[in-house]
Formats: C-alpha cells, structure tokens, sequence
C-alpha cells in the first residue's frame, strides 16, 4: 500500500518562496555583458541594455546553451543572441526573433519564447520577480523606509554555504548576547545577560506605520545587564570599555522593535550597523545548499556634513566590519546547521526548548500560515 508523505510549505520551500520580489544585485555591477546568477534555483541571465536592465533564462530553449554566454549582435536594439546557433530573443518579451545561422526566413522565428522575469531597479538596486503570473507591486515586498525617496542605501551581497532557512531561523531568538559578544564590530556595545518576558508577536511591527509589515517581531521587557546563575557564576562579565556603548531603545524612524522579519525570508534591525541607520538583510536561496546574503542599511543624513560621515563611516567601519566580519559570525551557524540537517534528516518544526525558540518555532507557524507558494513550480 503506498503511503504519502504530508509536508508543510516551509519544509517544501528548500530553494525558498515562489510569487515573491527578491534583491538579486547592484545596478552597477555589470555593463553590456550578461551576468549569470541562480535564484531560487533559477538559472538567469541579468541583461543591461542602456539604463534598464533585463532577466531571462539562462538556457536557450533550442539546446540549453547559456544564455548569459550570449552576444549584443544587433546594438541598439533589446536582443540578446545565443552564442550556440545564433538565435536571437527581444528581451522585452522573450519572443524569437532571428535564428541567425537559419537566415531571415527561419520557421522557427515567432514560434518559440524564452522565458523572461519581470525586474525593478530602485535604489541601485536590482529587484526580481521569481514566481509565474503578473507580479505584484515591489512596495509589496520591499521595505517602505527602504524605497523612501530621502533613504540613503549602502548594500552588499555575497554567496555562502547553507541552507537559507537556517539563517532566517537564527536571526533573532537569544543569540545576539551569546554569538556576537566577542565581535571586533561590538567591542564598545552594551550586552546583556537575557530579555525577560520574551514574546513573538505579528503587526506592522512600528510605531506609526511607516516600515508597513506584516512583520513577526520580537517583544520583550527591557534587558537585564547581568544575572546569577546558580552553581556557576555571573554573566556576562561587566567589562568598562562596553560602557561607552549606546544602549538600543531609541527608536529608528517611529519602529520600535529590536529584530523582525517577514516574507519572504528577510531581516530588520535597527541602530545596525551604526546608530540611527536601519538595517536588512535577505537570505535569497540559490540551491539547498547555497544562497545571496543581501545586506542592506538604510541611512537619513541630515546635511551634508552628516551625509559625508555617513559615506566615510558606512566604507570604513559599519560595511566591512559590522556587516562583513560581525555577519560572519552567523555564517559560520548557518554552515553548521545545514550540515547538521544532512546527519539528521529533513527539515521540520523547531521544538520549543527554551523560551527564545518561540522566535523560529513563530516564524515557521507565521510562513506556512501566509507564504504566496512554495515547492516545485
């Protein structure tokens, strides 16, 4: 007798969520020449033709060819060529229209599409749609503080091992205090021993609406700097460089939670990673096994000076320190996880060991309750 096997939208969602917009790269990171990358499993060929860029498959429908291997043969127009046999695709719409090596009067020009995926460009940044269907609006999924027209945007991205559902599942949840206390980026930072009356809870996540949600937040009374912890002793120890650190309870453009996220798969910090900036950061799978950590902070300078700073500090410091070496640290868990994974099976529900579980265990329950699709397209 057969028997079926009944999995949840998140477990299916190894190479993450279809129907949704993700941040695939910088405007400027590549000229006339196609970029080949893979989102959500997808191989796809980022195409710049003047000021607007284009995505489509990174196969040629005739024989697989790359198509990100292909070649300008017509500047000027939106086409693209395979460098195979020659056949040709308006990349507006991903119809056929030359089959070069067949001449002008080929049958199959017309015939045969490849396919295209609809593409946004704001904030120096490429936006892609990876699902079938129209897309929604990218205010939808995009950050609404982000998109401002006033934010001042630093990103970075960067592949690295792992499944992506172990960094989103680890982003919040008790590790800050424990993983990050010996990173050089949080050296001057306050710590502290735990966050009592720790609750997971869903809304706009802000104060006055302005980073619309829905976000799954932390929410907790304010942290306890040191606790006695029976049979072994204080903790964390109390050492006086930390003191010079700003304590995290200011609000950030009206929000007023320490770490959200939401759908579909991304990060909200605040004062990260320098103080009055807001902070995101998306896992955008590759495979099972890989994805694009996409890191982004916002910025709201207020003259000119205060823009400079910005600039200096974000290069010097806040980029590669704070979001490079700090984020490392949480590489190194996710690695760790997906490894641990292969040993004990497949994916499933986070049980509740201790009370910061409620933020995966939630965030699990939040995605198979709301996400747009997720598995085999």
């Amino acid at each position: 007798m057969a028997t079926t096997t009944t999995t949840t939208p998140y477990e299916r969602a190894v190479t993450g969520f279809q129907n949704y917009w993700y941040p695939a790269c910088g405007e400027r990171e590549f000229g006339r020449r196609p970029k080949r990358m893979v989102l959500l499993g997808e191989p796809i060929a980022l195409v710049r033709r003047g000021k607007r860029i284009y995505a489509v498959q990174d196969e040629c429908p005739h024989r697989g060819a790359r198509m990100s291997l292909g070649k300008d043969e017509f500047p000027g127009t939106d086409t693209l060529s395979c460098r195979f046999h020659g056949w040709t695709f308006d990349l507006t719409d991903g119809r056929c229209v030359a089959a070069l090596t067949d001449g002008p009067d080929s049958p199959v020009v017309g015939k045969v599409r490849i396919r295209t995926f609809p593409v946004e460009q704001r904030k120096g940044i490429v936006w892609v749609w990876i699902g079938r269907g129209a897309p929604v609006p990218l205010e939808e999924d995009a950050p609404a503080l982000l998109l401002e027209d006033a934010t001042v945007v630093k990103f970075r991205h960067r592949q690295v091992y792992g499944n992506w559902r172990y960094h989103v599942e680890g982003a919040g949840g008790g590790h800050f205090q424990m993983l990050h206390r010996d990173a050089i980026g949080m050296l001057f930072n306050r710590f502290y021993s735990y966050q009592p009356d720790y609750v997971i809870e869903t809304g706009d996540g802000s104060g006055n609406g302005d980073d619309h949600g829905p976000w799954l937040s932390e929410k907790t009374a304010f942290p306890v700097p040191q606790s006695d912890f029976p049979d072994v002793g204080t903790w964390p120890p109390m050492r006086p460089w930390r003191r010079l650190g700003q304590p995290f309870h200011r609000l950030v453009r009206g929000v007023q939670s320490v770490t959200s996220i939401r759908l579909p798969g991304y990060l909200r910090v605040y004062h990260f990673p320098m103080n009055d900036a807001m902070y995101y950061e998306w896992y955008v799978a590759i495979d099972a096994d890989h994805y694009n950590y996409f890191q982004v902070s916002c910025h709201w300078p207020k003259n000119p000076i205060s823009r400079l700073w910005t600039h200096l500090w974000w290069y010097a410091f806040a980029g590669p320190i704070r979001m490079g070496r700090f984020n490392d640290q949480d590489k190194g868990m996710v690695a760790a996880n997906t490894d641990w994974e292969k040993r004990q099976g497949p994916h499933g529900p986070v049980p509740e060991h201790y009370r910061p579980d409620r933020y995966p265990a939630g965030w699990i329950e939040y995605a198979n309750a709301n996400a747009r699709s997720a598995g085999p397209r």
